[in-house]
């Protein structure tokens, strides 16, 4: 007999156990996707409009220090889908790539999600591919592989900065109160997305018309049947992909009268290249606030939207699995759940007849619900935005006391 052996591990990463699920390090890589592309072309360029994004700021706060936080495409894969996400430098633009079922010749496919850094030696590959070439994909736990006909690389996976983790929380949410309210052939979206300004002043909303000839039309003022676009210039992120667009489809909050996301879906072969634009230009989706609605309601799929658990199809109207690195504890940090939860705590919030009173900083805010059921509050924060940014703390702060 031999005497006993010793082996040595190495193990990629520690196990984990978050709110009940334990994660168990492997020595391997779990392979998420094995396919090839049906057209290389078309995926590369979506890569490259995506992987430019996260490097481009259309607002810069005044008097604030510019900090560059490099972070590239998310990449989530289904059983017979791919998608990519990634946002711009500000969080007020968000892009997705879908690769669709018939755009994979998959060899093996799992539930799995991933993000990863592309490079100028990936963009260099990509730039390189032509509508012919074979194209193959193989997404794994740490990273994207990418073989063409010219080399291939392997991208690692990074880290994801906070703000993208609650700026796509945020995002999930608000898509799902999305319409369609225009749909658009190649022609006429070719002539708008040629109309379109080359800047605008940031805080400025424009309003979007759909014209009954087929086309949109971009206005100062609200009509009926229209959305708000604020910053339309960020449109200008789709160039790189529009050699390939076959169709273009709008979604937008028809019922609001104030500032609100809009969503682009630009339909391409095999594939879906979608832009989400944050009310304006000077706001990021990161302080939306729209998820705290979710967070007070305790709605279950709701929540794992807004813990980044689930993504949303506009165009198939349905979440999706995407499991982003953090959970319910990082969303729970937003100041005014904080703020909340703290009044609560201090007794600050009392009856007042069908209304309410809150005690903060030395003031004592009135909050009001009226016959449609929608609350107002007299703080200040109330009157610079009114509802279009989530609950006030003090509405918060009501509805937990309540709850």
């Amino acid at each position: 007999m031999t005497g006993p052996v010793d082996v040595l591990y190495r193990y990629r990463q520690p196990s984990t156990a978050d709110e009940g699920r334990l994660a168990l390090s492997t020595t391997e890589s779990t392979t998420f996707l094995d396919a090839h592309v049906e057209r290389a072309d078309v995926v590369s360029a979506g890569l490259i409009v995506l992987g430019d994004l996260p490097g481009t700021r259309f607002y810069t706060p005044p008097n604030a220090a510019l900090r560059q936080a490099w972070a590239d495409p998310i990449v989530t894969t289904e059983a017979h889908a791919l998608r990519f996400e990634s946002l711009s430098a500000c969080s007020g633009v968000a892009a997705r790539l879908d690769v669709l079922p018939g755009g994979l010749d998959v060899a093996d496919a799992r539930h799995g999600t991933t993000n990863v850094d592309i490079n100028a030696p990936l963009r260099r590959l990509l730039s390189q591919v032509r509508a012919s070439d074979p194209m193959h994909l193989t997404v794994a736990e740490d990273g994207l592989g990418v073989t063409t006909l010219d080399g291939e690389v392997h991208e690692r996976k990074v880290a994801l900065p906070e703000r993208w983790v609650r700026s796509l929380a945020e995002l999930q949410v608000l898509l799902a109160d999305l319409t369609q309210v225009a749909d658009l052939d190649a022609t006429a979206m070719r002539q708008f997305l040629r109309s379109l300004p080359r800047s605008t002043p940031p805080v400025s909303s424009f309003w979007l018309q759909p014209l009954h000839a087929g086309g949109l039309r971009l206005g100062a003022s609200r009509t009926p049947g229209s959305i708000s676009v604020g910053g339309p210039e960020r449109l200008r992120v789709l160039d790189g992909a529009m050699r390939f667009a076959t169709r273009l489809r709008v979604y937008g909050d028809l019922d609001s009268a104030e500032p609100s996301t809009s969503c682009w879906v630009v339909d391409l072969p095999h594939a879906r290249l979608s832009l989400s634009l944050s009310p304006q230009s000077t706001r990021g989706f990161s302080g939306e606030g729209a998820l705290l609605d979710q967070l007070v309601d305790a709605d279950p799929q709701a929540l794992e939207a807004a813990h980044g658990r689930l993504g949303y199809d506009v165009v198939d109207g349905r979440y999706f699995a995407r499991e982003l690195p953090f959970g319910r504890d990082l969303l729970r940090d937003h100041p005014r759940w904080t703020k909340a939860q703290r009044l609560v705590l201090d007794g600050a919030v009392s009856a007042d007849g069908a209304d309410h009173l809150v005690r903060s900083g030395g003031t004592q805010h009135l909050v009001r619900r009226d016959a449609a059921g929608n609350e107002r509050c007299t703080c200040a924060w109330y009157a610079k935005h009114g509802t279009g940014r989530g609950p006030c703390a003090h509405v918060l702060a009501v509805r937990l006391a309540a709850r």
